[in-house]
């Protein structure tokens, strides 16, 4: 079955869910636009109420217009170019929207505070990497190793939980890349016993974020680490409260 049609099923037990925000692009223009590239962790051990009460709240923001209709998962940031250049939206419109985003986030902030088990996020200072990587080397590494270094071990879970993460990321082709060096690197730690949980993750599941929103609430995190830091805003990051932890790529 192919990668576009391949049909996805919730999953119901454990389950961490993922999403980034800000891009990796390495060129002087993205450097200044984008300082700080994040993704944000959230994990679950019954996802089913997050899920319910995320598309309870986005269904109530449309009904009050407070949210753009045509935009069907809750986000931190609003995406400009879509709304204004395919969808239509004036230049007005999307500022009224974007005035909203702090009622918004706070909000599903508030839901993620209440049915998420940890959230986690990693944060990578672009100005810091490696000369020698390219984008895609960086944005492999930053989410494997924060993913089996940082927050498997915080997973007090039964059985290994599946990790889900927003399609669109990577090409095909880089999906596969992505996943082996996942798996690789899951058993090299444990080669040379840097791997601090049991079990081996059953497998990586990418989704469509509209789909799925799990994935809203990963974006919430990777959004309020940005703001973090890129525009040294922590408000939303302390609304997280204890539950939420983060790692610096590279102090």
């Amino acid at each position: 079955m192919s990668r576009k049609h391949r049909r996805y099923q919730l999953v119901d037990g454990e389950v961490i869910f993922a999403d980034e925000s800000g891009d990796l692009g390495l060129s002087e223009v993205s450097m200044e636009k984008h300082p700080y590239y994040t993704i944000g962790f959230v994990h679950c051990n019954n996802p089913s109420q997050l899920r319910k009460s995320l598309k309870r709240l986005l269904k109530k923001l449309h009904e009050r217009k407070r949210y753009p209709r045509d935009i069907h998962e809750l986000k931190f940031y609003l995406p400009r170019n879509k709304m204004v250049e395919m969808l239509g939206y004036s230049e007005d419109e999307f500022d009224k929207y974007s005035r909203e985003l702090p009622h918004v986030r706070k909000q599903a902030i508030d839901v993620i505070n209440k049915n998420a088990n940890m959230v986690f996020a990693a944060v990578l200072d672009k100005k810091r990497a490696y000369d020698s990587w390219n984008s895609e080397r960086l944005g492999n590494f930053v989410f494997a190793q924060t993913l089996l270094i940082n927050v498997m071990p915080d997973v007090s879970a039964r059985y290994t939980p599946y990790v889900v993460y927003d399609r669109g990321r990577l090409s095909a082709a880089q999906t596969r890349d992505f996943e082996h060096y996942v798996s690789n690197k899951e058993q090299y730690l444990e080669s040379v016993e840097l791997k601090e949980y049991r079990g081996s993750l059953p497998g990586l599941q990418e989704i469509s974020s509209h789909i799925e929103p799990g994935i809203w609430a990963a974006d919430m995190v990777a959004g309020a680490a940005s703001c973090k830091y890129t525009h040294n805003d922590g408000s939303y990051v302390e609304k997280l409260g204890p539950k939420y932890k983060e790692r610096l790529f590279w102090k």
